[in-house]
C-alpha cells in the first residue's frame, strides 16, 4: 500500500511554495504520496476535520509547516508520526521556550531576560546592556525583531505593542551585525550551512532579502546539530548562529524552516533528506 502523509501549512494553495513544492516533489519520487493540508480550509465539526465538506483520512505521516492553533493538532492526530513531533514543535516555536530548554555545551547563548514591553528601560539595560536586540517571542522571518539603541527605541516597543507583550531581550552582538548563519538539521545531522549578509541593517533574514552564499560544514557545527537535536528531539530544524571572534553563538532556532536559500546556495538536495528520514521510519 502507498505510504502517504500530510503537509500541513496555513493554505492548501501553498504546494505552489518553493519548501512545499520541493517536499512534495521529492515523495514523490519515492512513490511517497504527500497532500498539502492548510488548516485555513478545513473545518473542525462533531469530532470530524472536514476539507470541502469530505473527512480527512488517517495518514501514515505529517509534516508540521504551521505554528497557530488547535486545527494543526488535530491534522497531526490523524497521523502515526509527526514531523517535527507536535509536542516538541509546539514547544519550541517559542523563543523564551528555547533558550530556557536548551543547555547547549556546544555553543554559548547572548546573554538575554524575557520582559514585557512595559518594563524599566533601565533594567532591561542592566541585564543585557545597550544596544540590545528585543524580538517577539513567536515571530518568524525577521519580523518583530528590533534593535533597541536608545530609550526612545524601547518606547516605541510598548507604543506598538502595548504593556503586556513579552519579548525576549538579548545583547547585541556587534561582530555579527547584518550577518549570521543558517544551519540546517535533519535528525541531528548537520545537512547543510549558508551564510546569510543584509543588505542593509542588522536583520540577515533570506525573506528578508540578504543575500546567501554557501558555508562548510564543519565539526563545529556537526556539534550543534547534534546538540539542539538531543536536547529538542527537533526532526528538522533551521539553527541561527552568531559570530563573535571566532566564536558561535545560537541566536535562536526555527522549527519550520524553509529550504529555498538554503538549496540555492548550497546545492544541497535538502528537501532529499528529509524525505530519506521518513522513508527509513516507514520501513
Amino acid at each position: 500500500m502507498r505510504a502517504a502523509g500530510y503537509l500541513v501549512e496555513r493554505y492548501a494553495n501553498m504546494g505552489g511554495a518553493y519548501t512545499c513544492s520541493r517536499l512534495v516533489e521529492e515523495a514523490a519520487t519515492r512513490d511517497i504520496l504527500l497532500s498539502v493540508i492548510g488548516v485555513n480550509d478545513i473545518v473542525l465539526s462533531d469530532g470530524m476535520l472536514l476539507l470541502h465538506g469530505a473527512e480527512l483520512p488517517r495518514r501514515d505521516f505529517a509534516l508540521m509547516r504551521y505554528k497557530w492553533g488547535h486545527l494543526k493538532n488535530r491534522v497531526a492526530s490523524l497521523a502515526l508520526r509527526t514531523y517535527n513531533e507536535l509536542g516538541a514543535f509546539s514547544r519550541f516555536v517559542d523563543k523564551f521556550e528555547q533558550r530556557s530548554g536548551l543547555a547547549l555545551s556546544s555553543c554559548r547563548m547572548p546573554r538575554w531576560a524575557l520582559v514585557s514591553a512595559g518594563a524599566s528601560f533601565d533594567d532591561v539595560c542592566s541585564v543585557v546592556g545597550l544596544p540590545f536586540v528585543a524580538k517577539g517571542l513567536e515571530s518568524s522571518q525577521g519580523l518583530q525583531v528590533h534593535l533597541v539603541s536608545s530609550r526612545s527605541d524601547f518606547r516605541r516597543l510598548l507604543s506598538d505593542y502595548g504593556p503586556d507583550k513579552e519579548l525576549l531581550v538579548e545583547e547585541f552582538v556587534a561582530s555579527s551585525c547584518g550577518t549570521d548563519l543558517r544551519l540546517f538539521s535533519v535528525r541531528g545531522e548537520a545537512v547543510a550551512c549558508m551564510r546569510r549578509t543584509a543588505h542593509s541593517g542588522f536583520r540577515a533574514n533570506f525573506a528578508l532579502g540578504a543575500s546567501i552564499e554557501a558555508f562548510p560544514v564543519n565539526g563545529d557545527l556537526c556539534s550543534i546539530a547534534r546538540d539542539v537535536y538531543e536536547q529538542s528531539g527537533l526532526d528538522i530544524a533551521g539553527i541561527d548562529l552568531l559570530t563573535d571572534d571566532g566564536d558561535l553563538l545560537l541566536c535562536e532556532v526555527n522549527v519550520m524552516p524553509g529550504i529555498e536559500g538554503m538549496e540555492r546556495a548550497t546545492g544541497i538536495n535538502v528537501a532529499r533528506r528529509i524525505i530519506d528520514v521518513i522513508e527509513g521510519d516507514l520501513r
